[in-house]
């Protein structure tokens, strides 16, 4: 309750910025979703001798470097003056609740992982939402058996993402635990402790990593069986068009793209969570 209350008090704070870098986010997504329509479109046409479907991917293309330029411009502003008072009110609350000073200054690097998720992890979960629900119905629209065979695909992802969530709960508790002792072992100087520290920090690190590794790698294995699969069954369709095939490969591999990024977004929402809990202290 009190991480909801944390995250809701940022998004009134700053209801209007980030609003306008989501909306910026999800046009940018939007318009890469029609990307392989359009590329598609664009060589059938040139192989028949047209330019309709050449002119619609450059138009699509150059919209979407517009708002991608402005958004990565105007991100950058509003997050960090997010960073600074967040860090800032923080600090002064918990300073006079009595918390340690080493403490405060590992809370203060902690939490640029919430402005992170603002930032980089929100937009992503925004592209993984338009590219999966996109690209499925896209893929419904071409053939309706190779959108069936993209829903399978999440019987495995779900089931390893979902394995792997409270391992990195418990890494990240432990990361961070440590993190917040730091200044006090660097301030000690000692050197025994100071070793002993970062091989923990390193082999807690190394740990969250080889399981987020391992996930990514189990999925693999199941998207390059399905993706083999909608190969060989497209390519034996009688009379399909070479934009039409491409259409479907790409928007089949977009949506697998998006199951890829489960891993690292689990990773992702398991810090804020365990840094979240620790801001509200004090």
């Amino acid at each position: 309750m009190e991480q909801s209350t944390t995250l809701g008090r940022l998004w009134a704070r700053y209801k209007g910025p980030l609003s306008l870098t989501y909306v910026l986010s999800l046009c940018e997504q939007s318009l890469d979703l029609l990307n392989p329509w359009a590329i598609g479109w664009a060589i059938d046409d040139l192989l028949g001798g047209r330019h309709t479907g050449l002119m619609v991917f450059v138009g699509i293309w150059v919209i979407h470097g517009l708002v991608g330029v402005g958004r990565k411009t105007y991100d950058t502003r509003v997050f960090m003056m997010i960073y600074g008072h967040l860090a800032a009110d923080v600090v002064e609350r918990q300073h006079k609740g009595g918390t340690q000073t080493g403490k405060l200054i590992a809370r203060a690097a902690l939490m640029r992982e919430i402005v992170d998720f603002f930032e980089r992890d929100i937009p992503q979960l925004f592209a993984m939402a338009i590219t999966f629900f996109g690209s499925l119905a896209m893929l419904g629209w071409y053939d309706r058996h190779v959108a069936l065979v993209a829903l399978a695909m999440l019987v495995p992802v779900l089931t390893l993402n979902g394995l792997a969530w409270r391992p990195q709960h418990r890494l990240n508790r432990a990361v961070n635990d440590t993190f917040e002792r730091q200044a006090t072992i660097i301030g000690e100087a000692r050197s025994g402790r100071l070793i002993q520290h970062f091989l923990r920090l390193r082999f807690l690190k190394v740990k969250g990593s080889d399981i987020e590794a391992r996930t990514w790698g189990m999925i693999e294995i199941f998207v390059v069986i399905a993706t083999v699969y909608v190969l060989t069954y497209m390519a034996s369709q009688q009379s399909i068009q070479a934009g039409t095939l491409y259409s479907v490969i790409t928007y089949f591999w977009d949506y697998q793209g998006s199951l890829d990024r489960l891993p690292i977004l689990v990773q992702s929402v398991s810090r804020v969570k365990d840094v979240m809990r620790r801001i509200e202290e004090g």
